[in-house]
């Protein structure tokens, strides 16, 4: 009887073995070929070169108790722009007013803009103003 268990519970070993390894093959090659995939659909973004992490301005996960500041106050920013930079959590006028020009071609490359749209616009002037008279709005 004893021989019979001992047995069986090799069996078990061996099968689960031949299955991790099965497993383990199989899980390789699905997560190459995904892999493979993510890094062609990488390759044609388009996000510079200069769009890093590093570049990315200073986000909120939601806006303050408050509320939002109303960004189409900012020449240039209309009610579709308004909801992108709300999406990548850019809510406030403070948020803006603080970007360096770095932060400025990061939100034009991500945002697909205009190459100096936020300069020419002077967006970081008028965030500046707007955000330290908050009355006047």
């Amino acid at each position: 009887m004893v021989e019979i268990a001992s047995q069986i519970v090799l069996c078990l070993v061996i099968a689960a073995l031949i299955g991790f390894f099965i497993g383990l093959i199989v899980g390789k090659l699905i997560g190459e070929k995904n892999q493979s995939s993510i890094y062609s659909a990488n390759t044609v973004s388009h996000v510079g070169a200069q769009s890093n992490i590093y570049n990315k301005p200073l986000i909120r996960s939601a806006p303050r108790p408050m509320g939002k500041d109303s960004l189409q106050e900012i020449e240039g920013i209309d009610k579709n722009l308004e909801v992108k930079l709300n999406e990548i959590g850019i809510f406030h006028f403070d948020q803006i007013a603080e970007w360096t020009p770095k932060n400025c071609k990061w939100i034009e490359e991500h945002l697909k803009l205009e190459h100096k749209q936020i300069e020419d616009e002077n967006w970081l002037v008028e965030a500046k103003n707007l955000s330290k008279n908050p009355k006047i709005r």
